[in-house]
């Protein structure tokens, strides 16, 4: 019995010694970034509701810039713009990181929008939003065939074709409705939404109300886009928030986007061609 007791103790003790070791491996770390540095320049004088940012870090970053209350709300971009529709202070914030996963460090600045922003109804943004009304104008998935087409890559969409009247009841009746002051996107869903990952069943979901921002002419061979916020998205759930403009007319709307996965990020081979028609 003895002898039984000291093999217990002993062999404890191995086990604890190697433990220590690898934990201490695992988490010597590097030091974070230093915070970062950047500019905002006014774009039309002191009382501009649009802004230049530059990111002016140096260094193998990753980086997200957050525009509270701005279109867009985020970006990756090193220089981009961004627009404030209303009167008042937003914060500006980047964040970057270092490749090796050492921590993320920021700055914050701030801009004051001395007036609100003029609203140019454009051709494209009358399509979309329905004559720029206060009401809107929604979309819906089509029942044509082809309504949901998946492929490889952005030319490709040999994985499938969805059928005539071949997606779920659910779906046909969701709403994407965008309008034009404020822009305001919506996803009226009627309580239910498809969710691919979970077996394709209907669920309850309610993404609640945010905005978009239509950028003309940066999408793939000269595309028009539309961004919506990281959860949000159009058609189908595990489709990107950030979609190419394929076809825009009075009745019809073709765009295209990556697929993602559940945690938000764009998978690395996977597209989506969507075709929606006027709710």
């Amino acid at each position: 019995m003895k002898k039984k007791i000291i093999y217990i103790i002993f062999t404890l003790t191995v086990i604890f010694v190697g433990c220590k070791s690898d934990r201490d491996d695992l988490f010597n770390l590097g030091t974070p970034p230093d915070p970062p540095q950047f500019t905002i320049e006014p774009l039309d004088g002191d009382s501009s509701s649009r802004f230049l940012v530059k990111d002016l870090s140096t260094g193998n970053f990753q980086r997200l810039w957050s525009f509270k209350g701005g279109i867009p709300a985020t970006s990756n971009k090193a220089i981009d713009t961004v627009s404030f529709s209303k009167i008042g202070e937003y914060p500006i914030t980047l964040y970057v990181s270092k490749s090796n996963g050492s921590g993320t460090s920021y700055s914050t600045k701030k801009v004051n929008v001395l007036k609100d922003a003029p609203l140019v109804c454009s051709p494209k943004l009358a399509l979309l939003t329905g004559d720029c009304s206060p009401v809107g104008k929604c979309w819906t998935l089509s029942h044509e065939a082809g309504a949901v087409k998946v492929g490889p890559t952005y030319d490709d969409y040999s994985w499938y074709t969805s059928p005539v009247d071949g997606l779920q009841k659910e779906q046909y009746d969701d709403g994407f409705c965008f309008t034009f002051e404020g822009f305001v996107f919506q996803y009226k869903n009627n309580v239910a939404t498809v969710n691919p990952w979970n077996g394709y069943k209907a669920e309850a979901y309610d993404p609640g109300i945010s905005t978009f921002a239509f950028l003309e002419g940066t999408g793939i061979n000269g595309r028009d886009q539309i961004l919506l916020p990281d959860d949000q998205f159009m058609g189908v759930w595990d489709s990107d928030n950030l979609l190419d403009i394929v076809m825009l007319t009075e009745s019809k709307l073709v765009v295209r986007t990556r697929q993602r996965e559940q945690k938000g990020t764009p998978k690395a081979e996977g597209w989506f061609e969507l075709v929606f028609v006027k709710q």
